[in-house]
């Protein structure tokens, strides 16, 4: 269904920062299991979601979800049937450029 790749280590980054440098790994732990529920929900109607405003700087279409401070950044790949996670970036990022898409 989903392909992690940088993804993966984008919310590592964070889970670490909650759980090493905030010292609250109970939230850490939470925010992690609500981050990975919130993705599966991308099973059902991941088109619910809008087009990223970046979407001018890419040749394919790119959606994502808001999960707190966070926006999950994927593709819906129609033919596979699957969705393609790319980045969990947190919302205070400025924009997204094409070398941050695998």
């Amino acid at each position: 269904m989903t392909s992690p790749g940088p993804a993966l280590a984008d919310a590592e980054d964070y889970v670490r920062f909650i759980r090493d440098v905030r010292k609250e790994p109970e939230v850490a732990e939470r925010w992690f299991r609500g981050l990975v529920h919130a993705i599966y929900s991308l099973e059902e109607l991941p088109e619910r979601c809008p087009v990223i405003p970046e979407q001018a700087e890419f040749s394919f279409e790119i959606r994502h979800l808001l999960y707190f401070s966070h926006r999950i950044i994927f593709r819906v790949d129609p033919t596979a049937k699957r969705v393609i996670v790319y980045r969990v970036y947190h919302g205070s990022k400025l924009g997204l450029g094409k070398g941050e898409i695998p």
